[in-house]
């Protein structure tokens, strides 16, 4: 599937023409290794913390994309201030450091330190009463589960190198937050003298500015819980239930000016579906195919959710993958006269492309990783994990990965080609499923452990891969050698493996003894430590702890998903006009997973970029992805003011909450009325 949009802007790499472009030990600096340990230390420590606190963190790349420009260029600046000589800063140099740190965060946020793997500890286990085997807890120690860290984020950036060429080039995907970040470093190191570059820096810093300040003052009115703009029930308080609601969010209202309307109409179909349709019937069913109103159990309404939604997600990757795989064989079969398979070869069969096209194309192809490598490495590294787990966790045979590293590359395709339609992965969702799988396969002394570790494995590999894949769509438009990226992975993954247990035991130790990581009581409650093991314990039970017609309903939508995706096939091979208003499955599915609401607003950053299209094409055309990369960058940059300001406890002044007129309304107005008598006696 072609995800790009249209390109009549004026060339970019036109404007760099006159630099000269550094080879790799240019790209892949001293300097931007050692600010990356600064920024991965830094952005890490808030990660964990957040995430151990409340069990849920926001994405911290742009901050993370900005900070790198800014603290690299000054360091170059201050270097030559003080007579040391320095080689001039680059937009490869920045895509490597930024690469290098966000992988480093990617582990805090998969590492399991906020879910499934305090999940393992007896602490956890009891706070449950489930009166656990001894093969059902783990207490091992942070610096010996680094080096299971280490092994599975490499067997992730391996798994991503067959990947690459497959979806940034031959399916053309767009990647949002990756074409954001290429926008943005794009026009931080444009040369002076490129009028429209300039032009764009204005709409992107006006943007920023825009966005930045309206995060800033929805914080004043966020304190307390489902407080301030972002609860703000838009189209009523019965459909906010529903999450059917826009929560003046500026990220996904970018991301959607420049996702394709197609995908963002089909993620608002999808969430009509799920939300206002399906869901609301699955409900009035509870009491006789269910029994509980738990939103975070898989034998209430959540089962039907998750396996519905991975079904057409998993159907329409393993169609892909299936399809890709036979195009590529008849390709291999019919060109095998031809010795060159690189960027002349995709230049000749695609004469269109304009120059930035055919100069990316260049650098891309001629510096790639070779598949076979990524092949060689994930096999290999996926035995050395299969060996070394079973060292680290007693319960864990070598077959228990080995099997999940065979089957593991259908979900990661799956799953980066989704990331790469919607920006939207749900590796935590995967690593629900493959937890539940892998305790009722196993369903004896040990499952916990050995489905927990499995889902953390799941979870690593998938949340790690999609993001690999977004760098290397941010170095393809920035000229950036693949190679220089693959480096900064695996750079990225071993300062991860090092910082991330260190840190971990940093807040360990100041756990109180009484109230440790993982309990209620903690600073560090680690509340989704509780979920994972609760879904583990569950799937020990087997298939038939699921609601009733849950299988059911996941074989229908599996035979829909499949009718669908061959339908697109059949259109796109005749060249049927209907292929165009063919919904994508996975924009569909993912309302399923996450809930309606980024569909919302997804869906009205399309409608705000088709009617500015409307009034003013060209003005469109030329700055809607800057105004996009603004809005994303202001609304991704203010979480860091924001996550230090709770680090220092200091807490928004108001909270801003909304209730159904009539009766609550005026149990509220006594309640304040009389909480005002009270402070005047």
């Amino acid at each position: 599937m072609d995800a790009t949009i249209g390109e009549s802007m004026p060339s970019v790499e036109r404007a760099f023409e006159g630099q000269p472009y550094h080879g790799f030990w240019g790209q892949v600096t001293v300097r931007a290794m050692l600010v990356a340990i600064v920024l991965a230390g830094l952005f890490s420590m808030v990660t964990l913390k957040i995430y151990m606190k409340v069990g849920v963190v926001g994405a911290f790349n742009m901050p993370i994309n900005i900070l790198s420009f800014v603290v690299l260029r000054s360091l170059v600046g201050l270097m030559r201030r003080c007579g040391i000589a320095a080689s001039p800063f680059t937009r490869q140099e920045n895509i490597f450091l930024q690469t290098s740190t966000i992988t480093c965060i990617n582990i805090s946020l998969s590492c399991g330190f906020g879910n499934y793997f305090v999940g393992l500890f007896t602490v956890v286990a009891k706070s449950l009463n489930d009166n656990p085997d001894k093969r059902d807890i783990v207490d091992v120690s942070v610096g010996t589960y680094g080096f299971f860290l280490l092994t599975v984020g490499m067997v992730a950036i391996m798994a991503t190198l067959p990947l690459v060429q497959i979806m940034i080039v031959d399916y053309r995907l767009l990647f949002p937050t990756g074409s954001v970040v290429a926008h943005l470093i794009n026009s931080f190191h444009t040369p002076q003298g490129a009028y429209v570059a300039k032009l764009q820096v204005k709409a992107i810093v006006r943007a920023f500015v825009a966005s930045f300040c309206w995060s800033m003052f929805q914080w004043f009115y966020t304190g307390g819980d489902s407080c301030g703009f972002g609860v703000f029930p838009t189209f009523g308080l019965e459909l906010y239930k529903r999450r059917f609601f826009f929560d003046f969010s500026t990220t996904f209202l970018g991301v959607g000016m420049i996702v394709p309307h197609v995908v963002n109409f089909g993620l608002l179909f999808g969430a009509i579906i799920s939300g206002a349709i399906l869901y609301p019937y699955l409900e009035s069913k509870r009491g006789q195919w269910y029994f509980t109103d738990s939103p975070s159990t898989l034998n209430g309404v959540n089962g039907y959710k998750i396996f519905m939604g991975l079904t057409m997600v998993v159907t329409e990757g393993i169609f892909n993958f299936i399809t890709l795989t036979t195009a590529l064989v008849i390709d291999f079969y019919k060109k095998t006269e031809e010795n060159d398979s690189g960027a002349a070869k995709y230049i000749l069969k695609h004469p269109s492309l304009n120059y930035d096209d055919r100069k990316r194309l260049e650098v891309f192809i001629g510096n790639r990783v070779p598949a076979i490598a990524g092949v060689v490495g994930y096999i290999g590294f996926a035995v050395i994990c299969s060996v070394i787990s079973h060292w680290i966790f007693r319960e864990i045979q070598f077959h228990h990965l080995a099997l999940l590293f065979t089957i593991i590359p259908i979900f990661i395709f799956s799953n980066t080609y989704g990331t790469g339609l919607t920006d939207w992965s749900v590796a935590p969702t995967y690593a629900k499923f493959v937890l539940f799988i892998a305790a009722a396969s196993y369903a004896a002394p040990g499952a916990v452990v050995v489905s927990l570790i499995a889902c953390g494995a799941a979870f690593m590999s998938l949340n790690i891969s999609s993001q690999a894949v977004q760098d290397h769509k941010t170095a393809y438009m920035t000229l950036t050698s693949p190679r220089a990226v693959f480096a900064g992975h695996v750079y990225g993954i071993v300062i991860g493996s090092i910082i991330n247990p260190l840190i971990y035991a940093f807040f360990d130790l100041k756990a109180k003894k009484t109230a440790p990581i993982g309990t209620p009581k903690s600073e560090f409650p680690a509340p989704y430590a509780q979920v994972y093991r609760a879904i583990a314990l569950l799937g020990m039970g087997g298939v038939k702890e699921l609601p009733k017609h849950s299988i059911t309903f996941s074989f229908i939508t599996f035979l829909i998903t499949l009718s669908i995706e061959t339908l697109r096939l059949v259109s796109q091979r005749k060249d049927w006009k209907v292929q165009f208003y063919i919904p994508c499955m996975t924009a569909i599915a993912l309302p399923f997973l996450s809930g309606p609401t980024f569909a919302v607003d997804m869906a009205l950053g399309t409608i705000l970029r088709l009617i500015w299209t409307k009034v003013h094409r060209q003005s469109a055309e030329l700055f809607s992805a800057a105004v996009a990369a603004g809005l994303v960058s202001g609304d991704g940059i203010w979480y860091l003011p924001s996550a230090l300001l709770g680090l220092f406890k200091v807490e928004p002044p108001i909270c801003m909450r909304f209730l159904p007129s009539g009766k609550e309304v005026q149990i509220a107005d006594a309640f304040l009325n009389n909480l005002g008598t009270q402070g005047m006696t």
